[in-house]
């Protein structure tokens, strides 16, 4: 079989990354390991960078001669939506590729849109508005809260300031995202409980892989968060106090309630392939769905590839079942 790679290649992007050219090279790590993990299978490889601008995507991609293509395109720099875009672009040329369809990556990119739909397929999320600087005034939620990108991932514009006790915080908070990210800042009532993530595996039916905990061991005055720097700054308090325990140490009834909320999740957003979900449990023990990540990373020893691994799933087994999925 050939399999096709297609990601962003950072190198050509405009270098203003704002401090977080850590997660947009990081990109290439999981290239070389799934390109390995292809090359273990026995399978032919060509990797298929693309480059902006976008108008430049369906010629790239024209010229692809494979069975399937393995999907590891984030977006380019700043265009987040163009993830969805790319994807969509291979549904019109009648192309196999791994992973969510265009119409999951765009839903499940756009939190606001997602929590709605969560919401109306009776799971439980946080309660959240979308602030701008001008509409600020109408924030109706109880704090604190944490202010996001609405439409990013990789834990990109996260940092101990963005937890808000007060709306002096807000404000600053709320302005800084939203001139950062597009014009919008998502405020979420912030949830300080245990963090919780898992992962599906699957088309039709969704087999949840393994649930992980996020654990922290943070000095005093550091909020409980995944922060930008928990994932790449190694030096930092947040990176070296931030752990994961695979599978997590909770008892049977909370294990199958989480599964529960998995499969539900992933239900409404109609994720095919794989997803991970994060989640935070509640002061009155419910589980709180935060997001729906179409995609997620998949390097070795990471997210989905961890709790493969802690359930003896070998990341070659991981990387075929992938494939597998993608040609159903």
């Amino acid at each position: 079989m050939k399999v096709a790679i297609i990601y962003n290649d950072p190198f050509t992007e405009p270098q203003d990354y704002c401090g977080e050219e850590e997660a947009i090279i990081g990109v290439l790590e999981e290239v070389v390991a799934v390109k390995k993990a292809i090359l273990e299978l026995g399978h032919v490889v060509e990797k298929v960078p693309l480059r902006p601008p976008l108008e430049t995507v369906p010629a790239a991609l024209d010229n692809i001669k494979a069975d399937v293509i393995f999907n590891l395109f984030e977006g380019f720099e700043d265009l987040p939506h163009s993830e969805p875009v790319v994807a969509r672009m291979m549904e019109e040329n009648g192309l196999r590729f791994t992973g969510n369809p265009s119409h999951v990556l765009a839903l499940t990119l756009d939190k606001a849109d997602f929590k709605a739909v969560l919401h109306a397929a009776g799971v439980s999320t946080p309660s959240f508005q979308v602030l701008t600087p001008d509409s600020v005034n109408s924030f109706n939620l109880v704090f604190p809260c944490i202010v996001k990108p609405r439409d990013e991932d990789a834990s990109h514009g996260l940092s101990a300031e963005n937890i808000v006790w007060n709306k002096e915080q807000l404000g600053l908070q709320v302005a800084r995202i939203s001139g950062r990210f597009r014009g919008y800042a998502l405020v979420e009532e912030f949830i300080d409980g245990r963090e919780f993530n898992s992962s599906i595996l699957g088309n039709s039916e969704h087999e949840v892989v393994e649930i992980s905990e996020i654990t922290y061991s943070l000095p005093p005055g550091l909020p409980r968060i995944l922060t930008f720097e928990s994932k790449w700054f190694e030096e930092t308090d947040y990176y070296k106090g931030t752990g994961v325990c695979c599978p997590a140490e909770i008892s049977r009834e909370l294990r199958e309630a989480i599964t529960a909320i998995v499969r539900s999740s992933c239900r409404a957003a109609g994720c095919r392939g794989y997803a991970r979900v994060d989640m935070r449990q509640a002061g009155d023990g419910s589980i709180k769905v935060l997001e729906v990540n179409a995609n997620p990373d998949i390097t070795p020893e990471l997210g989905i590839a961890r709790q493969a691994a802690a359930r003896g799933m070998a990341y070659t087994e991981l990387i075929q079942k992938i494939i597998d999925l993608a040609l159903e």
